[in-house]
């Protein structure tokens, strides 16, 4: 792509993202509403639709939800069978946890991944997302206003991430143009301990996908083959009822939140939950949100999740596990 010119104005912007339930593409439908309005253009393409990264635009993108500290593994096998760039290119990161606390080093893992193929991240933005994970959705249902107060990401993404988000697509104009003039650009921070400890993190997410198994109330399932159609991977096919290749799967848990009949479930586990914003209409509520002050709303955090959501915070959350683990995970 030629170098940005400094009488261009109006710039061209790809973001590729992946959203199993819609809260990550609401957000960037947001973030697309913003630059629009400033006449930039800005393309969402989802990744599980695309081979591999293409820059013929002026500014990537990189958008995910975050599963178990890490951005989707769809996203990270996309970069990862795209070409290494000859010359640096610019990018920005978009995340969407669930929980303050819930994006441990994500940012750090995408950071690396796209370092590998010479594209260099000029800034990151985070907003929240509803509790979408059925197993946390069932601790959230039946727990104490305690634990519930660490989700904070309940409701959202709403009026308070699209005012961020706003805030955020002017940024991002003036960084671009920044890195583009050959200015300094202050990089996102970038933690080597919340690195480890999204690691840490994952390791435990993947015992606990090995230690379970997706399965299927026989009696509720009518074979529709929504979970099929919707699996981004094709990790599903009817065999009369619902089958998982877990050689695909990434555990995403799309299928176990759209399936209509609520007729799979996670052996082993007690109480689960469900979410599907599908229900939402998406379209009202982006003219809601977008709409009245163009400041912040404050938000008030229990100190406690503040406390935990920095690196040494996150430290101490991975050296109690057995105690976050009888929390989150409710047990047959």
């Amino acid at each position: 792509m030629n170098s940005f010119s400094e009488a261009k104005k109006n710039l061209s912007i790809k973001i590729y993202y992946f959203s199993a339930t819609g809260n990550t593409k609401y957000g960037l439908k947001l973030l697309q509403h913003y630059l629009a309005s400033k006449g930039h253009s800005c393309e969402l393409k989802p990744v599980e639709n695309e081979e591999s990264i293409c820059y013929d635009c002026d500014l990537l993108g990189f958008a995910s939800p975050v599963y178990g500290g890490c951005p989707a593994k769809i996203v990270l096998d996309f970069i990862g069978r795209s070409k290494t760039f000859e010359k640096t290119v610019p990018a920005f990161t978009v995340l969407c946890p669930c929980s303050t606390m819930g994006y441990w080093g994500s940012r750090e893992i995408f950071t690396d991944a796209l370092k590998e193929k010479s594209i260099q991240v000029i800034a990151s933005l985070g907003f929240l997302g509803n509790p979408s994970h059925p197993i946390v959705l069932g601790s959230l249902n039946k727990g104490k206003p305690f634990v519930k107060s660490f989700a904070d990401g309940t409701g959202r993404p709403n009026e308070i991430d699209a005012a961020q988000i706003k805030e955020f697509s002017g940024k991002l104009i003036d960084i671009f143009k920044d890195y583009t003039a050959g200015k300094k650009v202050k990089k996102p921070r970038y933690s080597r301990i919340k690195r480890w400890v999204s690691n840490t993190v994952r390791a435990r997410e993947i015992e606990l996908i090995n230690e379970t198994s997706l399965e299927v109330y026989g009696d509720k399932c009518v074979k529709c083959g929504i979970c099929v159609k919707e699996c981004p991977v094709g990790a599903l096919s009817l065999d009369p009822y619902p089958v998982r290749d877990m050689s695909k799967c990434f555990s995403c848990q799309k299928c176990i939140n759209y399936c209509p009949k609520h007729a799979l479930y996670i052996k082993g586990i007690r109480i689960i939950g469900y979410y599907n914003r599908k229900k939402l209409n998406d379209e009202e509520l982006l003219i809601k949100h977008t709409k009245g002050s163009t400041q912040r709303p404050r938000q008030k955090k229990p100190v406690l999740l503040r406390i935990l959501s920095t690196g040494f915070g996150m430290v101490i959350v991975i050296m109690l596990r057995s105690i976050t683990d009888k929390l989150l995970i409710q047990r047959e």
